[in-house]
């Protein structure tokens, strides 16, 4: 087997980027915060970690009700932002289902009888 490659650095939740240890304060190391999103506002923190996980939900084939219940808390928020990106997900994922979800809609819909069956 080979050795796990690992990467060098760390990771920071804000920004979604693997830097350098030395982009940490020793407080942001515990944090996954980086120096330059430790400077960012709290609230502007907020609104791009809130940005990243509406559009991480993308990424998944399948909704799930977590991730729902999250969008659509997100799509009453106050934040104009924040709001509209939430509900252009949500429009996204329930004006084009995902490819599994009307598989299996097509195995619960029985199929009709046709006249051959019927006159035998």
């Amino acid at each position: 087997m080979t050795k796990k490659k690992r990467y060098r650095g760390h990771f920071c939740r804000v920004c979604k980027k693997i830097l350098p240890n030395e982009k940490f304060t020793g407080k942001g190391h515990a944090a996954h915060i980086c120096k330059k999103c430790a400077r960012k506002a709290k609230a502007r923190k907020s609104e791009d970690t809130a940005i990243t996980r509406i559009y991480s939900a993308l990424s998944c084939q399948n909704l799930s009700q977590d991730d729902r219940a999250m969008l659509e808390k997100y799509a009453r928020s106050g934040r104009k932002s924040i709001r509209t990106r939430a509900l252009t997900v949500l429009a996204a994922f329930t004006k084009y289902p995902p490819l599994c979800k009307i598989e299996h809609l097509e195995k619960e819909v029985p199929d009709e009888e046709t006249d051959d069956d019927v006159l035998r």
